[in-house]
């Protein structure tokens, strides 16, 4: 219903996630982290769905924590465990999704939004969108593992340019650096995203799955110990169905219908 919080859409093998409190740019507020957690599951859970899109209601994509909030003065050690089970259970729900998530970029993201964006599989960007790392300006730090996602997507000199400048950053930019996969006009960014979730249902969702988790742990891995995991995937994958149903698709020169088992 439009009255959600977070709106879930599904449809042909796609779930559509809206962020929905677009009078306060979506910021986060107890709520809306919840719901999400909630959402989250549900996607996950739902063999039906295939891809995943993430966007944001109105005029902006997420703005991060609902300042709001703070007025009721959250204790140090609060924020210390918001941080590490709310925020960080959506962005570990979202990095460990066995299912590709498409990130729709829709208008300004900050704070913790930028977490939940940078930790989707692709980000997508409005042309008019932008993005700023602005904790700096109000004394604090980046969170809700954006420094990690930055990171990796810029380098060390790179981002801590970018975060201590605390600047919006425009999608042009955020494409130039690596940190989003594309930039397309406003009005077209929804059906790109769903154009996008289209090709990728189409796929073996167990490769899907092997794959993010290969990405993952290849940041924090050696080569050899990179090689070795790559070993064990393939020796699953080359079991199952859909395995032979690539194959079998590839001799007969016809579309393969993966099942994911």
């Amino acid at each position: 219903m439009d009255n959600d919080i977070v709106i879930l859409l599904k449809e042909d093998k796609i779930a559509t996630i809206t962020l929905n409190r677009p009078a306060v740019y979506n910021a986060l507020n107890q709520d809306i982290k919840y719901k999400l957690l909630d959402v989250l599951d549900d996607c996950k859970n739902d063999d039906a769905i295939r891809a995943i899109i993430i966007t944001g209601a109105g005029k902006g994509f997420c703005a991060g924590a609902d300042m709001s909030d703070f007025s009721k003065r959250p204790s140090p050690r609060d924020v210390r465990d918001d941080l590490n089970s709310l925020y960080g259970g959506i962005v570990r729900r979202i990095t460990e999704m066995h299912k590709p998530v498409i990130c729709a970029i829709n208008g300004p993201m900050a704070g913790a939004g930028i977490g939940i964006g940078l930790s989707c599989d692709y980000k997508i960007m409005a042309d008019h969108a932008n993005m700023r790392f602005a904790f700096v300006n109000i004394g604090l730090v980046s969170d809700a593992g954006s420094t990690w996602f930055l990171t990796r997507a810029v380098g060390y000199t790179k981002a801590l340019e970018v975060i201590y400048g605390g600047e919006k950053i425009p999608a042009s930019e955020c494409l130039d650096m690596g940190i989003i996969n594309s930039v397309v006009p406003a009005e077209e960014l929804m059906a790109a995203a769903k154009t996008l979730a289209e090709q990728l249902v189409e796929k073996s969702p167990l490769a899907f799955e092997a794959t993010k988790r290969l990405i993952n742990q290849s940041l924090t891995q050696g080569l050899f110990e990179t090689i070795s995991s790559e070993a064990n995937e393939q020796m699953s994958l080359i079991a199952s169905e859909d395995h032979m149903e690539g194959v079998m698709a590839f001799v007969q020169k016809r579309k393969p219908s993966f099942k994911g088992k």
